[in-house]
Order: structure tokens, then C-alpha cells, then sequence
């Protein structure tokens, strides 16, 4: 594998390269038939095989190693989307060791960001985009992207392979293939934006040009803003030097080496110990941050390398981005009043919970709302149909609930105080719901008046009969039941009185 360097004549701005780009040829037979391992996404199939386009950063009909290559792609995501799902796909082998991170701007409003994407490292790079609240009750959602890889290593092949929801992507290279950077015959300074926004700067020098000399003096200096300049400084104080074979290849480094950089990072001295070799490539690399670095701005620094100066710039480029877009959401709130005469009874901050459901298989959420708090809006895609009902009414002592009522622009009233609404594209429907509150009255029992207790009544002593006079003739004036007791007690007497004669009888005669 060759030097991870790029050429100083390629270094341009994005904004200078040309639209153009190789089309993609892709059979169904060659990217479908051969399956691979997909990285672990939300939407595994949000890329559009067919979209991957794979062109030269800075427009060039070559690919070469260590070359920036641009990677553009289409993708859509399903209404229903929500913050942090993910999609994305997996990057070939020969585009290894380029990490970095960008986002895809609204095309809307490209001060919101619709996701956030990283390109991960490792053998085979991933592309991780995160969704953000933007997608949020939104439909249609779909867009473009791109970012910068490098070329990493060789190949004769005239196209790399992306992995797509498992399936195996081949996409044309420019040029028909990545060939190795020859190694230069003359002092060169290369320069280029990495992934993380740093600038990277590398000397590449001939041992033939400087044989034999001992020590090899260089001086690098940071050209000062201003005339078109930047502002940029090295804040690590690095210095990496090694050598290469006539190839580029069998790298070694390099520890006989002196110097380092000043305390403002604006400039070095270094020196290399000799004497030093025909037959090798030497090289000096190193880092600077620019000061607020924004697109199309140009950084420069000047080279000394033993009485030989090289010049570089780099323009300060965007590593990614895109657009997305969705069909317009429209929203409701909720606000919450009370009537009747309990409402003053209920405790401030009293909370009542609302359930409101949409779609097929329907979602379910519960909305928490409270007298006189800002009602917290939900955006929904447009045309979606929702229900609301008001549930598990808080219990308050003294105070029973009345039906709820739901009121509004388009609110539909359905039974038992449930409601219905159809979402509309860039409507915002405010959505008051009501509850009479009724005091509970406790029941009443009417005042007893105490009653007095009756008066004994003495029992009346019954009329005592006579002994003589008719007694037929004077019966029907007398109860008939002391007529009776009467007559039984005469008989009583007639009979003890005939008793006792026949005993006296029965005596005598003895």
C-alpha cells in the first residue's frame, strides 16, 4: 500500500468541481445476487442502490491512492420516522481509514438538521446517519447525501463494492481503477483536509536531490492571515518523519532527527541526521487547525528544505452533507379548563391525562396536561386521523367530574366525551377540553320532633250484675259475655247445692 499523501496540484475547492459524475451501471444480477453482512440500522434499505455515485473530489478523470473521492447517495425513510432510528450503509475495503462526520441540512430550512451521519473506521467503514426530531410527524421523508472518503489501497478492479441492506453494491470507479501515487523526483509539499477538520501537511523529499548532505535542514513556516489567508496554527506540536524505497513503499521511520516547533505554533525547525541516502524518500508530516475556518477559505504554509522552497495552500472545504425534505405535518395542542362549582376546589398543578391514538396498527400515546401550563404541541403527517379521549380522571375529595368536552377547529364529538380530528397539512389546531367540576353534596336527614310517652290508662272495674229483676228482660243491656259468665256461676251453685243434699241423703239412710 502507498503513503496516505495526496498531490499539492489537486488540492481545489468543492465549489470549484464540476456537477458531473459517473453514473452508476448496476445489473440486478450483479448487486442482488450476492448477499453480505448489513450493518445494524432502523432502516436497513433507506439507501437507493441505484443512487451510489463515486466521483474525484477535485473533479480529475484518475483515481490514484490516497486520492479524496466524493460518495453521493439518495435515501428515503417511511412516514412514522422518529428521532434517533438510524440508516445507512457499509463502505468498500479500498476506502478504509477516512473517518468523519457530517449533517444532512432540511432543504426547507438548512438551519435544521434532518440527521446527523458518521463514517466510521475500520476495514470496511460504515456510514451511520441518526435521524433527528425534524422527521417528527412529517411524511415523504426522503433526500440526498454526500461525504469524502480517501482511497486507501490499489486495485485493477473498475469498481468497489458497497453493502446496501445486506445486498452487495458495484460502483465504477473514476478512472477504471486506484493506482499507486508515484513518489515525486522533486522537494513537494502535499496538503489536504482530514475528516476531523484538520489540515494535514506533508513534505515528500527526494534523498537524490539532498545525497550525502548531513544534516538536511528544513523550515517550515504558516503564512499569516490576511491577502486571501487564513488563520491556522498547529496545537500539538507533531512532527512524523520516516522514509520510503524509490516506490514508495518499505517505510521506515525515522528517529535521527532534531527540532520542533515554536510556542505559537506558526513555524518549525527540523534536521535530519546524514548523511543522507540517494536511494531514499524522506518524509515530514504534520497538522494545523484553522482559526474559524469556513468553506472556500485558503490556508497556506512556505517550506525551506535545505535551500529548496516548496509552497502549499489548502482550501478549506466541507466533508459532507446533503439534503432532506418531508411532506408538511400539521400539529395540535392541548389546553385544559375547568368550570362548575367544584373548580375551585381542585388543587393547582393537578394533572389529567389524555390519550390520543392514530394510524393502522394504531399507536397509542398519553398526553399530560394541566390547567393554565403551555399546551405541548404533536405533530402528526397531514391527513392523519386521531382520537382522543380523556382517561383516569384524577380523584379530588368533594368533587365529582362531569363529561369531558373537547373543543376546537375541526374537533369531530364522539360517545362517552371521546373526540376525533384529522390532521391538516400546515395547520396548527388548538384543541380546548373541559371538565365541569360538581361539589359533592352530602345527604340530609329532616329534623324528628321527640314524642312523649302515653299516659298510663288505669283498667276500668267492670259493672258488677244484679241478683234480682229479669234477667231476660234486662240482658240486652249487659255484655254478652258477662251474661254468660253469669249464668255459668248460677249453675255452678245449683249444682253444688244439689250435690250436697244427695250426700246428706245417702247418710241418712245408712
Amino acid at each position: 500500500m502507498g503513503m496516505h499523501i495526496r498531490r499539492a496540484a489537486r488540492v481545489r475547492s468543492i465549489a470549484a468541481v464540476a456537477t458531473t459524475a459517473i453514473v452508476a451501471v448496476m445489473a440486478m444480477a450483479g448487486w442482488g445476487a450476492s448477499a453480505a453482512v448489513a450493518a445494524d440500522y432502523d432502516y436497513p434499505g433507506a439507501i437507493d442502490p441505484a443512487s451510489i455515485v463515486v466521483t474525484t473530489a477535485d473533479g480529475s478523470g484518475e483515481t490514484t491512492v490516497n486520492e479524496r473521492l466524493r460518495v453521493d447517495a439518495s435515501w428515503s425513510v417511511p412516514d412514522g420516522a422518529v428521532s434517533g432510528q438510524t440508516f445507512g450503509f457499509t463502505l468498500p475495503t479500498e476506502f478504509a481509514g477516512f473517518t468523519g462526520a457530517f449533517a444532512v441540512p432540511a432543504e426547507d430550512d438548512p438551519t435544521q438538521t434532518v440527521a446527523n451521519c458518521t463514517v466510521s473506521a475500520g476495514t470496511q467503514p460504515v456510514v451511520t446517519c441518526t435521524l433527528t426530531d425534524y422527521v417528527e410527524g412529517r411524511s415523504d421523508i426522503s433526500g440526498s447525501l454526500w461525504f469524502l472518503v480517501s482511497a486507501a489501497e490499489q486495485t485493477t478492479e473498475t469498481t468497489v463494492d458497497f453493502t446496501v441492506d445486506g445486498q452487495i453494491v458495484p460502483v465504477p470507479i473514476p478512472g477504471g481503477g486506484i493506482i499507486g501515487d508515484p513518489v515525486p523526483t522533486a522537494p513537494e509539499k502535499w496538503a489536504w483536509q482530514t475528516a476531523d477538520g484538520r489540515l494535514a501537511w506533508q513534505l515528500m523529499i527526494p534523498g537524490a536531490t539532498f545525497a550525502g548532505v548531513d544534516p538536511l535542514k528544513i523550515d517550515d513556516t504558516l503564512t499569516p492571515p490576511g491577502a486571501g489567508s487564513g488563520e491556522h496554527h498547529n496545537v500539538d506540536g507533531a512532527l512524523t518523519v520516516w522514509s520510503t524505497d524509490a516506490a514508495g513503499g518499505d517505510r521506515q521511520p525515522i528517529t535521527d532527527w532534531t527540532g520542533g516547533w515554536d510556542a505559537a505554533g506558526d513555524s518549525f525547525h527540523l534536521e535530519i541526521g546524514g548523511p543522507i541516502d540517494p536511494t531514499r524518500h524522506y518524509v515530514v508530516k504534520y497538522y494545523t487547525v484553522p482559526t474559524d475556518g469556513a468553506t472556500g477559505d485558503s490556508f497556506a504554509n512556505v517550506a525551506d528544505i535545505g535551500g529548496v522552497v516548496v509552497r502549499a495552500a489548502q482550501v478549506w472545504t466541507a466533508s459532507g452533507g446533503g439534503a432532506g425534505t418531508g411532506g408538511t405535518s400539521g400539529s395540535f395542542s392541548i389546553r385544559k379548563q375547568l368550570t362548575g362549582e367544584g373548580a375551585a376546589t381542585v388543587p393547582d398543578g393537578t394533572v389529567f391525562d389524555v390519550a390520543y391514538s392514530y394510524g393502522d396498527p394504531a399507536v397509542r400515546k398519553v398526553l399530560e396536561v394541566t390547567v393554565g401550563a403551555p399546551a405541548t404541541s404533536i405533530a402528526l403527517p397531514r391527513g392523519t386521523v386521531v382520537t382522543l379521549e380523556e382517561i383516569d380522571l384524577p380523584a379530588i375529595d368533594g368533587v365529582t367530574w362531569g363529561t369531558p368536552s373537547f373543543a376546537g377547529t375541526g374537533i369531530r364529538p364522539l360517545a362517552d366525551g371521546k373526540a376525533q380530528m384529522t390532521v391538516a397539512a400546515g395547520a396548527a389546531v388548538s384543541i380546548t377540553l373541559t371538565n365541569t367540576a360538581t361539589p359533592v353534596v352530602p345527604p340530609t336527614t329532616p329534623p324528628t320532633t321527640p314524642q312523649k310517652p302515653p299516659t298510663p290508662v288505669e283498667p276500668t272495674p267492670p259493672t258488677e250484675l244484679p241478683l234480682t229483676g229479669g234477667l231476660a228482660s234486662t240482658g240486652s243491656d249487659v255484655p254478652v259475655g258477662l251474661l254468660w259468665a253469669g249464668g255459668a256461676v248460677i249453675l255452678l251453685g245449683l249444682a253444688l247445692t244439689g250435690g250436697t243434699a244427695i250426700a246428706r241423703r245417702a247418710r241418712s239412710e245408712e
